[in-house]
């Protein structure tokens, strides 16, 4: 398969030529600009000549400001893609499966790729330690392991963090993703104790609702989560938060 053939390449294409088709003055770098990449990567990426990443992929998405649905389909464009890619080694997004999930189920593993996003971060499995109260052995075998699982790659003098996103399953009973949240949920105990009103945020709501609507409000809390990523994660950063969400039901089934 023809890499200008890619699917997402064509949809690009067709994108830009609908504009041009509106504004005959519409170019290419105004469309880079739209984007919120540069001409030459974008010249490049329809071209065929450089693989388009999964966080170039959700930034398009997000520049044209696709819908759910639309920025789904799009993603499932470049899945194809890379698919018919006999050379990719590495896919940017990974549905980690259960075995796999056990290895990370605990809170830093998690913590430790988000730390690693912060200004001041350090390979150092001591300053690691120091950050998130783990030993110096934990969070060596923790980098080791985040390694052998593509999250991490080594480098010639050090680490760095991969930009593989990470789904554990979703809607499957799993006993890591249950031992995840217990882990996290501990810690929201700890900081309702530990940390000011000012560092933390710890609230609830209960309301009365069909439970036929299950289904659209954690399509909700997803977008929200999304929102937060987009607007949030970015620029300089310091400290490592995790917003833990609890939907459950209070009432016993009739």
């Amino acid at each position: 398969m023809s890499i200008k053939t890619d699917a997402y390449i064509q949809w690009l294409e067709s994108e830009l030529a609908r504009r041009m088709q509106v504004n005959p003055l519409y170019s290419k770098r105004a469309f880079a600009k739209q984007l919120g990449l540069s001409p030459g990567a974008l010249s490049e990426i329809m071209s065929g000549k450089r693989k388009l990443t999964y966080k170039n992929a959700l930034k398009i998405c997000s520049s044209l400001s696709l819908s759910k649905i639309d920025t789904q389909n799009f993603i499932k464009l470049l899945d194809e893609s890379k698919s018919h890619d006999a050379q990719k080694k590495n896919r940017k997004q990974k549905q980690l499966d259960d075995d796999l999930f056990s290895l990370i189920s605990n809170w830093y593993y998690f913590a430790i790729l988000n730390l690693a996003d912060c200004d001041d971060f350090k390979w150092s499995a001591t300053w690691i330690g120091k950050r998130l109260g783990i030993t110096p052995f934990m969070a060596q075998e923790a980098i080791a392991l985040l390694v052998r699982v593509g999250l991490v790659e080594k480098t010639k003098n050090s680490y760095k963090a991969t930009d593989d996103t990470v789904l554990s399953p979703d809607d499957i009973p799993s006993a890591a993703v249950r031992t995840y949240h217990h882990s996290v949920l501990q810690k929201a105990q700890d900081a309702l104790e530990m940390q000011t009103i000012d560092e933390r945020e710890i609230t609830g709501l209960s309301l009365a609702i069909n439970p036929k609507d299950i289904k659209l409000i954690k399509k909700d809390i997803q977008e929200f989560q999304h929102l937060l990523i987009d607007k949030y994660c970015k620029g300089k950063r310091s400290e490592v938060y995790h917003l833990e969400l609890a939907l459950f039901r209070l009432t016993s089934k009739k």
